[in-house]
């Protein structure tokens, strides 16, 4: 299929034909990028009822219910102070309650059983 749209181009003096396959493989791999990362980023959205819990204990619940949940995105969400929750996921992390896998940008939250 490439090749052909290459020759036409080719043969018409005219990238439209090339133009347009280039968008549509755009769009298709956007389209698929999309797909596979509904899945990591809906559960941000999603009612989890910390209402009355302690910080700690509604971090873990949340984290539990979205592993890719950044600090910030926890302040935000438990309506703490950032400081607030980085102390409490440094002393759940030291009583072995929280792991970090992976980078602060590209990695997620552990929750042992």
């Amino acid at each position: 299929m490439k090749a052909r749209v290459f020759e036409q181009a080719d043969e018409q003096a005219d990238s439209t034909v090339f133009i347009h396959f280039m968008l549509s493989t755009i769009a298709k791999t956007l389209a698929q990028a999309l797909a596979q990362n509904a899945s990591v980023n809906a559960p941000v959205n999603a009612p989890v009822n910390i209402a009355g819990l302690k910080t700690h204990e509604a971090i873990v619940l949340l984290l539990q219910h979205n592993p890719h949940l950044t600090r910030q995105q926890l302040a935000d969400l438990i309506g703490k102070d950032l400081r607030t929750i980085g102390r409490a996921i440094s002393k759940l992390q030291q009583d072995k309650q929280l792991k970090r896998i992976g980078s602060d940008k590209t990695g997620y939250w552990q929750v042992p059983p």
